[in-house]
């Protein structure tokens, strides 16, 4: 709210047993009365409805009245409050006080954006043809679509790819595909759309040095794809393979509950990795993926998600190494599905894995696996060499209402340029309620030339040591702190400072 946040969106999951668009402690007493919000609060598609399936209200009329007095202003798509408000007021359900407070949100809020002036603002079609595809924007997408690449694995600098002398069997169920822009996507010019195989041909200084087999579908085998895939394969240099989930796998109501590539895929990397052949595998996926045989095992891993327009484009730019990957995961990517839902910051439990108790057998542990991730939140390689030097605190001690700042040493002793995410983590030591292992608070991307050092630094406040309270309120508490500047959220080795009463 800081930011000027305008509206928020109550929910379809409950807390504590209360559906959000039924609670009023939360769209109300804190939401309002302690933060201070003014602006107004509309229901997810249909959540006020969904109070009956919930079982937290009778029928439509009942759904309405308590989504109104929990604090709902506007009710999206159900047309509950269309039906039932007059009826309510009339009875005496709802006061007409509460419809005229909400009236007068949604309209402020309007008004604030210029729609009393202009009900059609920015629907201009003379507009939209000159900006929506203009060059720049374009561009723009092409570059936001490099900065969300990840490079998860590159053994022996497989990648980049030579854009010429080398021959390519791009492979796979997304070699070709169009399936760029995601789940949720409404609208989308399908014209503007670039697969992998155009990026790379248009990548390339010859591009018939690229094979295109498509191996298998999304969820099913091909007939003849695993022989033709490995007949490319054959005859390439390097194989590059395409691999993940599509876009209906993904996004909302699409659980799994194993987070693998599907098999038939997994048939197809093993059939191409048996040739012996160095392989390259494009991920594309809404989630993070269990990864394993031929897949976990490949010399290079690029996790590309759903990039949009220009996806073929961008990973060319980072494929054939025109820009170095600079992104970093934004979840965990677990050693087995089994492991979900897996988070960086989980706590420590009473009997760690690490701790002395583990020559027990009662330890929090799996049997199978370990308990950390394959690949961590905030992991993602460059294609230079970074190195961390040690970290320095300006001070062993932290006054209460005081700063110190944390530094470290930052050096790409590789042979290209790149860009640094250097992370910091925080950890209470001891606290009065029980802390996660460790919380990214801040950080600082850098960009380091062939050969340079950089020194980060950061002003580390008391803002960033804060918890959250039994109370629900933002807290800090005087003790003993580890902190991490580091490249993901399993790396780096902790310092420790004292914050003081």
């Amino acid at each position: 709210f800081e930011a000027g946040a305008l509206s928020v969106m109550s929910g379809f999951n409950d807390l504590n047993g209360v559906p959000t668009s039924g609670n009023h402690r939360m769209l109300t007493e804190i939401l309002r009365d302690e933060w201070g919000f003014t602006g107004f609060v509309v229901s997810d598609y249909t959540s006020e409805q969904e109070l009956i399936a919930h079982g937290f209200a009778e029928d439509g009329r009942d759904a309405a009245r308590i989504a109104l007095l929990a604090g709902v202003d506007m009710s999206m798509v159900s047309g509950l409050y269309l039906e039932h408000i007059p009826d309510l007021v009339a009875k005496g359900d709802v006061p007409m006080a509460r419809i005229n407070q909400a009236v007068r949100r949604v309209l402020l809020t309007k008004a604030m954006l210029g729609l009393f002036d202009d009900p059609y603002r920015g629907c201009d079609p003379v507009r939209e043809k000159a900006v929506l595809n203009a060059k720049a924007h374009h561009d723009l997408a092409r570059e936001a679509g490099v900065k969300s690449i990840v490079l998860l694995k590159n053994e022996g600098d497989l990648l980049p790819l030579n854009r010429a002398g080398q021959k390519i069997a791009l492979i796979g169920p997304f070699a070709a595909d169009l399936d760029v822009f995601g789940p949720w996507t409404i609208w989308g010019d399908e014209s503007r759309k670039v697969s992998l195989e155009a990026g790379f041909k248009a990548a390339m200084s010859d591009p018939s040095d690229l094979v295109i087999v498509q191996g298998s579908e999304v969820e099913a085998a091909l007939d003849g794809g695993i022989a033709a895939a490995v007949a490319a394969a054959l005859g390439a240099d390097v194989v590059v393979l395409a691999l993940g989930e599509s876009s209906k796998m993904s996004g909302e109501a699409q659980s799994r509950t194993e987070i693998d590539i599907p098999a038939p895929q997994r048939a197809l990397a093993e059939a191409v990795a048996a040739t012996g052949k160095p392989v390259v595998v494009l991920l594309r996926n809404g989630r993070a993926l269990e990864l394993s045989g031929a897949v976990k095992d490949a010399g290079a891993i690029v996790v590309t998600w759903f990039l949009g327009s220009q996806m073929g484009h961008s990973v060319a730019d980072v494929v054939f190494g025109k820009i170095s990957p600079s992104g970093r995961l934004p979840v965990s990517f677990p050693h087995r599905s089994g492991q979900q839902p897996f988070y960086y910051d989980h706590k420590t439990t009473g009997r760690p894995a690490n701790h002395a108790l583990a020559t027990q057998e009662y330890v929090a542990r799996y049997r199978e696996t370990t308990n950390t991730a394959l690949y961590p939140f905030g992991h993602g390689l460059t294609y230079g060499e970074v190195r961390y030097g040690a970290v320095q605190l300006s001070s062993a001690t932290m006054d209460s209402n005081g700063r110190i700042e944390a530094s470290v040493a930052v050096t790409n002793s590789g042979s290209v340029p790149v860009e640094e995410t250097v992370q910091l983590y925080i950890h209470d030591r001891v606290a009065s309620l029980t802390q996660p292992v460790r919380r990214l608070r801040d950080w600082q991307k850098v960009r380091l030339a062939e050969g340079e050092t950089k020194t980060v630094r950061f002003a580390l406040t008391r803002q960033q040591l804060e918890f959250i309270n039994q109370q629900g309120r933002p807290t800090v508490e005087p003790g003993l702190f580890q902190l991490w500047l580091t490249s993901s959220a399993q790396g780096g080795e902790p310092v420790e400072f004292r914050l003081k009463h």
